[in-house]
């Protein structure tokens, strides 16, 4: 991972973002509701969770970003550096109190804990999902970026609207795949996967003072590595925790999106989370 601070002497960087706001009463000037940003995957873009948002839009003031190097953010070359700076400064200019919610899946996960782990004190709080840092295969196949962002990038263009839609099993939605694939190039997915294959369990044994939940879509994603991310999150705060949700494939924002709602109201409300969510920890991890 990188050294662990934005450069303070950078220019801020502006990325591309969608804001939801609840209904406001008549005479009032801000929204009160607290605030959930969203964070997407490598490849894709804020529409990722326009299928979640409506079961939280009456009462959470929502942003749905476009990360560096996807979509309407391109124009800012992706790096884990660039990510935590830009949210930085999204979370210091466009959230009221200074501090947000972070919700994030597979590449916006991980981007979710560094931004915990840098700027802790921009984070109430941090639910992530097929985040946990990579061991095995898994491992070596990210380590070789160029060889996985041109397989990536062949099969992006060999693959129909149809063919796309049926391998994740969902209907589709109006734009998503268009992006996608406007997204599958090497300038972008080199620098994602060297940026991925260098984060460790002891970068998230640096993350302090923020409550983290980090799930394991059961279909897709590795398991016995969440649960291992989720033992060095509750070593160093004991309101972490990790479940698995059985059903769920790694884009599971998009197969099961109430569910996925459920789970982050739960989480950033403190209340207990819904029973698809299995723990994957014991009292005493």
């Amino acid at each position: 991972m990188s050294s662990g601070e934005s450069n303070p002497r950078q220019a801020d960087l502006e990325i591309a973002y969608t804001r939801l706001s609840p209904s406001q009463n008549p005479g009032d000037k801000e929204s009160s509701h607290p605030t959930i940003i969203f964070l997407h995957g490598s490849e894709s873009c804020h529409l990722e969770f326009s299928r979640v948002a409506p079961f939280l839009t009456d009462d959470y003031e929502i942003l749905l970003v476009d990360l560096p190097g996807h979509s309407r953010s391109k124009a800012i070359p992706f790096s884990f550096d660039n990510a935590i700076n830009a949210l930085s400064h999204l979370i210091k200019t466009q959230v009221k109190g200074g501090k947000a919610h972070i919700v994030g899946l597979s590449l916006g996960g991980f981007i979710g804990l560094e931004l915990a782990r840098r700027c802790s004190e921009l984070v109430l709080s941090l639910w992530c999902t097929g985040c946990a840092p990579f061991s095995g295969y898994r491992h070596w196949l990210t380590s070789q970026s160029r060889l996985l962002s041109g397989i990536i990038v062949v099969a992006g263009r060999l693959a129909t609207e149809r063919i796309f839609w049926a391998s994740l099993g969902v209907e589709p939605i109006l734009g998503f795949r268009a992006e996608v694939k406007n997204n599958q190039t090497m300038t972008l997915l080199r620098p994602v996967f060297d940026g991925l294959v260098l984060v460790t369990l002891e970068n998230f044994a640096e993350i302090q003072g923020v409550r983290v939940a980090i799930i394991a879509g059961g279909k897709h994603d590795n398991v016995e590595d969440t649960v291992e991310a989720g033992k060095v999150l509750r070593s160093k705060n004991s309101e972490c925790n990790a479940f698995v949700v059985r059903k769920a494939i790694h884009w599971w924002s998009l197969q099961l999106p109430e569910v996925f709602a459920q789970g982050v109201r739960a989480w950033v409300e403190g209340s207990e989370m819904p029973k698809v969510y299995e723990p994957l920890l014991t009292a005493i991890s």
